[in-house]
């Protein structure tokens, strides 16, 4: 399975200065199999550093154990920052309006859907009225707590959804996140979410079925609705080829207009990371 280039590792701006850390936030991006990093400025609200890790994991515990070593050999993360934010990239979620919400009732809700992990968070989607709810391995959360115990901690979803209604342009538009073989599609009507669910995917034609599965689902054509790109994905990949064939109004995501990004990050394509950089707007 093709799922885009290769990001860039490492992106440093001319005049990042780390001894400067106490006016940078620091933006934290976890999963079972990779991990990143961006620094902001929030004096001029630019940012000044990226670092991405992609590995490989068969357990929890070895996921749990490479993230620990590069955490730990990374001289940057341990300067002291104005502020941290961290969301943890696909883990088992679901929404739950915030009408019948109750917290008593979250292990039991997500177990409806999905296993889950040990540690039950809920994330308020304030421009929903809704609460979306996670769960991670204890292992995971022990590492946040450990390295960066000041850190805001949401699921990577609500960072989505909360920044996907500020970008509505149509009565109905749909956005797609590629990331680690999972696909998380999100569709809006005005500024009202009425679809978002991940699904799992192995070739091509997985991305597709599950794509036009959930445009069917809402009864919208493929033909007509407005669909936005982001994470790994890109022109020449197979995965762009064969929705492109599907559908006609498609394009690939651009960064938040809320910050600037000094021409070292030119390399990297401005849908990728999305909410990586979008985060501290939750924070």
């Amino acid at each position: 399975m093709e799922t885009g280039e290769n990001s860039p590792n490492l992106i440093q701006a001319n005049n990042f200065n780390i001894a400067l850390s106490e006016q940078y936030h620091l933006s934290i991006q976890i999963g079972l199999t990779n991990c990143a990093f961006s620094i902001l400025d929030t004096n001029d609200l630019s940012y000044q550093y990226f670092k991405s890790h992609n590995f490989t994991a068969n357990s929890v515990k070895e996921s749990a154990d490479k993230l620990t070593a590069i955490i730990g050999k990374c001289e940057v993360l341990k300067a002291t920052f104005s502020s941290l934010s961290v969301t943890y990239v696909g883990f088992p979620n679901t929404l739950v309006p915030l009408a019948v919400y109750d917290v008593e009732n979250n292990k039991q809700i997500l177990e409806l859907n999905t296993d889950v992990f040990e540690k039950i968070g809920a994330d308020d989607i304030h421009s929903q009225e809704a609460k979306l709810i996670y769960a991670i391995p204890e292992s995971i959360a022990s590492i946040i707590e450990t390295f960066f115990p000041t850190a805001i901690c949401n699921a990577q979803e609500t960072i989505l959804i909360e920044q996907y209604g500020q970008l509505q342009n149509f009565e109905t538009q749909a956005y797609i996140n590629i990331k680690s073989a999972k696909v998380l599609i999100t569709i809006f009507k005005g500024k009202k979410l009425i679809f978002s669910n991940s699904f799992e995917f192995f070739t091509k034609e997985d991305l597709l079925y599950y794509t036009l599965f959930s445009f069917e689902q809402l009864k919208l054509s493929a033909e007509t609705i407005p669909v936005v790109l982001y994470g790994d994905i890109i022109k020449e990949d197979e995965n762009f080829k064969l929705m492109y064939d599907y559908i006609r109004n498609i394009s690939f995501g651009v960064r938040s207009n809320s910050f600037s990004f000094p021409d070292e990050f030119n390399g990297l394509a401005e849908h990728k990371y999305f909410g990586l950089f979008s985060q501290v707007l939750c924070a």
